[in-house]
């Protein structure tokens, strides 16, 4: 089994509007609402893969028993701890005739010392039911910006496969914990090597400065373009199928999904590799964060492109 840690729960609302405007009214066309946050994602995507994820962090409030209720009727099992305070909403506003996404979302309350000390020993007692950790999302407010580190060090100690995709302190904390996998996108990359935002970065050169610099894998996405991976001083070239993309909500969460799903089940480094960038590709093809059919991933497994670089 792989856990999730969803820290920053959210209800998610994607809501459809063409020709969105600001300061005015609008119909939506559609709107879906969905247990949220990056872990939430990951879990999602993962069951659609055929694994059985649990989904731990905090919830709360009305928000709170509504992300519970909504996972536990997707079949995905949660194993959170409870707080005072009400979860949070995050909103996206879709304009497929303006390609454009809007996302609103809620910083949320928060998360007193004891709930942050009552989670981290949680983790403790119960890691060694799982063969892998996936850390994802920004932390909420109150919670120590090493809190993915120390979750790192906990799961290393058992044995468990860490699989990091974060921001900012949190990300680079957590990278010197030396997870087994991390998944920056370009900005975080450039984060974690000390490259001003505005400067290019060689994306090959970057993804194996960060592999040699935090002692781990690297899947540096490109979005659209797919990614590159780097192993030590191996860097593999993954190229995604071109599609008619609906949405990338997601997206991101579902590579971490395909990637993680991937290594558990013995594939080699290449065609984990290749799980990730399928299932982030196939999550562009449907509105809804890891909600793609499972046939267009198969599909797309079999048109992914890798190939190596010398650096």
């Amino acid at each position: 089994m792989i856990l999730c840690l969803n820290l920053n729960a959210a209800i998610d609302k994607t809501i459809v509007v063409s020709s969105f405007e600001i300061n005015k009214i609008h119909r939506p066309e559609s709107m879906i609402a969905l247990a949220g946050g990056k872990g939430c994602n990951v879990a999602r995507a993962l069951r659609k893969l055929g694994e059985a994820p649990v989904i731990s962090g905090w919830v709360g409030g009305y928000a709170g028993q509504f992300i519970e209720q909504e996972l536990h009727r997707e079949g995905i099992q949660t194993d959170f701890i409870h707080t005072d305070f009400e979860s949070r909403t995050c909103t996206s506003i879709l304009d497929p005739e303006k390609q454009t996404l809007t996302e609103i979302y809620e910083l949320g309350e928060p998360v007193p010392a004891v709930k942050v000390d009552e989670l981290r020993a949680h983790i403790r007692a119960i890691i060694g039911n799982y063969r892998a950790v996936t850390l994802s999302g920004s932390l909420p407010p109150g919670v120590p910006v090493d809190f993915y580190a120390r979750v790192i060090e906990i799961a290393k100690e058992a044995n468990v496969l860490t699989f990091l995709d974060s921001s900012g302190e949190a990300l680079r904390k957590g990278a010197e914990a030396t997870p087994f996998f991390i998944k920056p996108n370009e900005t975080e990359a450039k984060s974690l090597l000390g490259i001003e935002p505005q400067h290019s970065m060689d994306f090959a050169q970057a993804a194996v400065e960060v592999s040699a610099r935090y002692k781990t894998h690297v899947l540096l996405s490109m979005g659209a373009r797919g990614a590159i991976a780097a192993k030590g001083q191996e860097v593999f070239i993954v190229k995604s199928p071109t599609v008619e993309a609906k949405s990338a909500v997601g997206s991101g969460d579902c590579m971490l999904a395909g990637l993680s799903y991937g290594f558990l089940q013995g594939l080699s480094f290449q065609q984990a590799l290749i799980y990730g960038v399928a299932a982030g590709t196939a999550n562009t093809l449907s509105i809804g964060a890891g909600q793609f059919k499972i046939d267009d991933f198969e599909r797309l497994r079999n048109e992914v492109q890798i190939s190596t670089q010398p650096v």
